[in-house]
C-alpha cells in the first residue's frame, strides 16, 4: 500500500497497478495497467474538519475543455485529496448534479451521526483517459444503495 505521494511517477502521473491511500482520512484507491484511477473505497467516510475548500488540480487526464470538470471521486468535504490521485474528468452535469446529489445525501447522513461507506468503480472505454461511467455503491447505516452514472 503506497502513501505520501508514492503513487505518482516522476512526471506526476499515477503509477500503473498500484493501491494507495490518500486524502485527509487516507481512503483506499487503485489504478489499472494504464495508471488510470479505477476503484475507490471508504469503509468509514468522514466529513472534513476544515472550513475552507482546498484548491485542486484542474488538469485531469482526458478532460474535454468547455465540457468537463475536474471531479473529485471523494469530495473535498469528505477530506478527499485535491490531487490527480482523487480527480477524474467528469461532465459538468455529472459533477454538479448527478454525483453531487449522492454526495449531499452522504454529507447529510454524516451530519446526523450516521455511518457511511462508499465504494466507487470507475469505468473506461478501451484505452481512453476519460471515464465512461461510475458505479457507486454506498450505504447509510447499513442500508445499501447503488447508482450508475454515465459520463457521456
Amino acid at each position: 500500500m503506497l502513501r505520501n505521494g508514492e503513487q505518482f511517477d516522476g512526471l506526476g502521473r499515477l503509477k500503473p497497478n498500484v493501491r494507495y491511500q490518500t486524502g485527509e482520512y487516507e481512503y483506499i484507491y487503485r489504478t489499472d495497467a494504464n495508471g488510470r484511477l479505477t476503484h475507490v473505497q471508504a469503509d468509514d467516510l468522514h466529513l472534513t474538519t476544515r472550513n475552507e475548500r482546498l484548491p485542486h488540480d484542474p488538469d485531469t487526464p482526458g478532460k474535454v475543455r468547455g465540457q468537463d470538470h475536474a471531479g473529485h471521486i471523494i469530495g473535498d468535504r469528505f477530506g478527499g485529496s485535491p490531487e490527480l490521485d482523487n480527480l477524474v474528468s467528469q461532465l459538468s452535469r455529472v459533477n454538479l448534479s448527478d454525483y453531487k446529489v449522492i454526495e449531499n445525501r452522504m454529507a447529510d447522513a454524516l451530519a446526523e451521526g450516521k455511518r457511511v461507506t462508499l465504494d466507487v468503480k470507475i469505468n473506461y472505454d478501451a484505452d481512453k483517459l476519460r471515464p465512461s461511467s461510475f458505479e457507486i455503491d454506498y450505504s447509510i447505516d447499513g442500508v445499501p444503495r447503488f447508482r450508475r452514472i454515465i459520463n457521456d
